[in-house]
């Protein structure tokens, strides 16, 4: 092959690595593991919902800038030309040209003036709705995240234990030949191994449904392959219950709510707002060119219009829209006390949590020790050919291997309250 094919072969592979490059930009895990930041951020650029509730409020904030320019004084220019054929002039004018300016304010219009107050309400609510989505999008990462990691290492417990099964299986087969052990001590443990093996490939599955979870929320490839690095916290509990509302202060999802209740507050007093009179001022300036029988005639003027509209009687209508934005009103007002409760519950149950999976981590810590300097005793005392059987060396490992997988499950039960407790206080991203 001459340099000159080699050597386009290479610049096309390097334009298709930058084009792959460019469109996956995070795919590259030899550098440094996957964090639980790097997939927050990726999830908020990627995933549908977070898009979603950046429109919604896009859309929100800009009929809020189109109804409040409706309340500015407005200016227009209108201009005609037209003829006729066959007609009498003197009926139908055979033409006219026209040049026209026009200006509008509305000088006392209460009732629009909250409607736009209301929507700039409706606007900061959005925005909140859009925080909570993303705190809540946030959670389930972080969730995802700590249960794909659980399961790695619980995949790694099984994968040592199974390691040193074979190799116990095989001592215990050595035994049989001497005559120190039974048939049944061989098939005891092929049992184990067999279980162990279950065990592991059930762990496997639940591993990669997470880690395909996590691939869907941050539009990153992850494999089995991919290393996961999960954040070092202190295995403390250092929160109360739920005795002060004012943790959930910075709740996005209450914020809205306190928001929408401004907005319904609004509204009930621009509904009130439309049994007072309103003015308004129109006026205008222009030129005007019509034919005559002989020759065309041409006007100049202006004129202005004061209005001024006051509401008499209207059957109920304005009556009913203030009950209707009443009852609106009282509607946002439970679904805060409702949400109010479920917060206080959920915070106090994962406080709860939080502090038996610290007493919990505590007791492993000290237990995985003891379970493995008891195994380690009995597996001497069984290769010496002393006067214990295999069966109970296999409950002397299945109680270490046991202790080892409680603790990743109360490590794991830590962190997912850690997490529950952050994003019911509101504290968008773990910040």
């Amino acid at each position: 092959m001459s340099l000159f094919k080699k050597g386009k072969i290479i610049l096309i592979a390097a334009v298709l690595q930058g084009i792959v490059a460019g469109a996956f930009p995070m795919t590259t895990f030899a550098d440094a593991p996957l964090t639980i930041d790097r997939c927050i951020h990726s999830a908020l650029r990627y995933y549908p919902a977070s898009g979603y509730a950046r429109a919604s409020a896009g859309a929100v904030r800009n009929e809020f800038r189109q109804y409040r320019a409706s309340l500015l004084p407005s200016f227009n220019i209108s201009a005609s030309y037209g003829r006729a054929y066959g007609y009498d002039v003197a009926v139908t004018n055979g033409g006219i040209a026209s040049l026209q300016a026009i200006a509008q304010v509305d000088l006392f219009s209460p009732s629009r003036w909250l409607s736009a107050k209301q929507m700039r309400m409706s606007y900061e609510a959005a925005q909140f709705q859009q925080d909570a989505l993303e705190n809540e999008l946030a959670y389930t990462v972080k969730n995802t995240f700590v249960d794909a990691v659980t399961y790695g290492q619980q995949v790694t417990i099984l994968q040592e234990n199974i390691n040193s099964l074979l190799q116990y299986l095989a001592l215990t087969r050595r035994l049989l030949n001497t005559g120190l052990v039974t048939e049944n001590d061989v098939l005891r443990t092929r049992i184990e191994l067999d279980n162990t093996r279950a065990q592991l490939k059930a762990v496997q599955i639940k591993r990669l449904s997470q880690l395909n979870t996590l691939s869907s929320l941050t539009g990153i490839p992850i494999t089995r392959d991919t290393a996961l690095e999960l954040e070092s916290l202190p295995f403390t509990a250092a929160y109360e219950g739920s005795g002060n509302d004012g943790i959930f202060v910075h709740n996005p999802a209450l914020r809205a709510l306190h928001s929408e209740e401004r907005s319904e507050k609004y509204d009930v007093s621009a509904q009130k707002a439309k049994h007072l009179p309103t003015l308004s001022l129109e006026a205008d300036a222009g030129w005007l060119a019509e034919p005559q029988p002989m020759a065309y005639s041409q006007y100049r003027g202006y004129s202005y219009l004061a209005m001024l509209n006051l509401p008499i009687f209207e059957w109920g209508a304005v009556s009913y829209g203030v009950d209707a934005a009443q009852m609106k009103l009282q509607k946002v007002r439970y679904k805060e006390q409702l949400l109010l409760n479920e917060l206080r519950l959920s915070y106090d149950n994962a406080v709860k949590n939080l502090e038996s999976a610290v007493e919990r981590i505590n007791l492993y810590e000290h237990d995985i020790a003891l379970s493995r300097q008891n195994f380690d005793y009995s597996e001497a005392r069984y290769t010496g050919g002393g006067r214990i059987s295999s069966y109970e060396v296999l409950l002397d490992r299945q109680l270490m291997t046991t202790t080892q997988m409680d603790m990743a499950n109360a490590r794991a039960d830590f962190y997912k309250a850690f997490y529950q407790i952050q994003f019911l206080r509101g504290e968008i991203y773990g910040k």
